[in-house]
């Protein structure tokens, strides 16, 4: 090793880089990885928590109390549309029933007549205003009809009861439950929704942000994760904070989801706040001291050059320099940074 590194900085006084082979650099045990071009500052860490997220989602809710009966499905179960999830007793509904299953025989009755109306009419035995008569009151009838059943689509139940005064709720799409009731016996409040169909690919992150940094972030500001990956924008931001954790919510909506994604999970991220100059974004133990300078070692096609740095930003595991002399795609050494270094003694670069 000790050869080795002579030869080195002998090739380095002579050619004003570092020449090594594939080979070389393998037994050395260097490493590099691909450098970033960034054009904004990012703020954080922040604690972001992984959720389901709403778009495409289907909620459902009640107008009035009602009980759990028997649960057949639960938080995180996979369903497909129409697969039935849990039974409930809902006085409302039930009354709901019985008042549509009679407007269903009246509007029987009615299309009926208003069948007979029309061949009157025709016949000319009838006026066109007694047999339009018939005609509005099936309309009515439909109207109604269609209101309350809308109301049994809003609730995700079937319209008739089971077993005296129980309704089934199904899945109105294929997806995920994302919140369901937690055991039979549970109440089910008025107007808050109590199950949650989701899209299991789609999910947002929900950031906690400190009140004096609400200011910085702006609604379509990209996120990253803790190794720079860019994986969203937020879309939404409060600008209340809530007294309970101190702290404003950003909600940031993923480009797409990843295996590593998971509901109520939570992790640290970084938001983009504002445009800056372009920084290039390298690996933390990538940048070293040499002769009082930050330097880097870059690699080039016959081995490797060093090269100072200005580090405009420090964060947890990255640092951001200024761009003059980066190129996209142009790699630096992580691991193996000693053998390097030896190799510079008595040598002065830019």
């Amino acid at each position: 090793m000790r050869w080795s590194l002579i030869l080195l900085a002998i090739a380095t006084a002579a050619m004003g880089q570092i020449t090594m082979s594939d080979a070389q650099i393998k037994k050395m045990g260097i490493v590099t990885d691909e450098v970033h071009l960034i054009k904004n500052e990012s703020v954080g860490p922040f604690v972001g928590f992984f959720e389901y997220s709403d778009r495409g989602a289907k909620s459902y809710t009640l107008s009035s109390e009602a009980t759990v009966a028997e649960l057949m499905k639960q938080t995180g179960d996979t369903v497909r549309k129409g697969d039935a999830i849990c039974k409930i007793a809902s006085a409302e509904l039930l009354a709901q029933s019985f008042e549509l299953r009679d407007i269903k025989n009246r509007l029987k009755l009615a299309k009926a007549y208003a069948k007979k109306d029309a061949l009157l009419y025709k016949e000319g035995v009838i006026s066109q205003r007694e047999s339009e008569k018939g005609l509005l009151e099936v309309l009515s009838l439909q109207t109604k009809a269609g209101e309350i059943e809308s109301r049994f689509r809003f609730a995700g139940a079937d319209t008739e009861p089971k077993e005296g005064m129980m309704f089934t709720i199904r899945s109105r799409l294929n997806g995920v439950i994302a919140q369901a009731p937690f055991k039979a016996g549970e109440k089910i409040d008025p107007f808050v929704p109590y199950l949650k169909i989701a899209d299991p690919k789609a999910f947002s992150v929900y950031l906690k942000i400190p009140p004096k940094m609400i200011s910085s972030i702006r609604k379509g500001a990209l996120i990253k994760d803790k190794t720079g990956n860019e994986i969203g924008k937020i879309s939404a931001i409060s600008s209340s904070v809530d007294k309970m954790s101190n702290s404003a919510t950003a909600v940031a909506t993923l480009k797409n989801s990843g295996a590593e994604y998971r509901a109520g999970t939570s992790g640290e991220f970084y938001i983009l706040s504002k445009e800056n100059e372009k920084w290039v974004l390298l690996p933390r133990v990538a940048v070293t001291k040499y002769k009082n300078k930050e330097i880097c070692f870059v690699k080039t096609a016959g081995g490797f050059a060093p090269k100072t740095v200005e580090i405009q930003k420090n964060y947890k595991e990255h640092v951001a320099v200024k761009p003059e002399g980066f190129t996209p795609h142009m790699r630096v050494v992580t691991e193996g940074i000693i053998n390097l270094k030896g190799a510079l003694s008595g040598m002065g670069f830019e």
